[in-house]
C-alpha cells in the first residue's frame, strides 16, 4: 500500500507536482489563455477611474519544462503586457496603486505584498491567472497577466495577437515611456 501510494507521489511530481500544491487546471488552449489574459486586463483598467491611456503590448508564450527532468510538460504560459501611457504623478501614484490593489483583491485575488522597490505587486486568481503591477524606470507603469494552458508550442510571440505598434526608443527598441499628460493622473 505504502509502495503504491509513493509511485502515485513521484508520478504526481513527474508531472509537476501538482498532487502536492493542487495547482489549477491550465486553459485547454492558447486561444482561451488569451482570452482570460486580455479579460483580466480589461476588467483592471475599467476599474480605474478616470481611465488611463496604454498600449498593449504582444501576448507571448513560454513553454513550461518538468523542474526534474527538463522536458517539456504539455503546457505554455501565456502572458501578455499593458503599458500606461498616461503620466501618473508621483502624488496621484499611491492612489492609482490602491485602486489597482483594492480591485484585485475585492475581486478574489490573492494578493502579495506591495514591494516598495520599482513598487510592484501581484495577485493570483483561483484558476491561476497570475496579474502584476509594475512600474520601472521613467515613470513607466505596465500591468501584465498571465495564466498557463495546455499547448506543446515552443516560447515566443503568438501569431495574430501582436499588440499595439509602439514608437521607438533611442536603442532602437520599442518606447514605453508614458507620452499622454492627463489633468488628473498628471498633476
Amino acid at each position: 500500500m505504502v509502495t503504491v501510494g509513493m509511485a502515485v507521489l513521484v508520478s504526481g511530481c513527474l508531472g509537476g507536482c501538482s498532487v502536492l500544491w493542487d495547482d489549477p487546471e491550465p486553459a485547454s488552449n492558447v486561444k482561451q489563455a488569451v482570452k482570460r489574459v486580455d479579460s483580466a486586463l480589461d476588467d483592471t483598467f475599467k476599474a480605474i477611474r478616470p481611465r488611463l491611456k496604454w498600449r498593449e503590448g504582444p501576448a507571448e508564450s513560454s513553454e513550461n519544462r518538468n523542474s526534474f527532468t527538463n522536458t517539456a510538460n504539455g503546457e505554455v504560459s501565456v502572458g501578455r503586457s499593458r503599458y500606461v501611457r498616461t503620466k501618473v504623478s508621483k502624488v496621484k501614484l499611491t492612489e492609482l496603486m490602491k485602486a489597482v490593489y483594492g480591485h484585485w483583491r475585492a475581486a478574489g485575488y490573492k494578493m502579495s505584498e506591495v514591494h516598495a522597490v520599482g513598487p510592484s505587486f501581484s495577485g493570483t486568481a483561483s484558476d491561476g491567472c497570475v496579474l502584476s503591477f509594475d512600474m520601472g524606470g521613467y515613470g513607466n507603469i505596465s500591468i501584465s497577466a498571465g495564466v498557463d494552458a495546455l499547448s506543446s508550442a515552443l516560447s515566443g510571440p503568438i501569431k495574430g495577437e501582436e499588440g499595439d505598434k509602439f514608437p521607438k526608443a533611442p536603442n532602437g527598441g520599442p518606447d514605453y515611456s508614458p507620452d499622454v499628460r492627463d489633468p488628473y493622473w498628471s498633476k
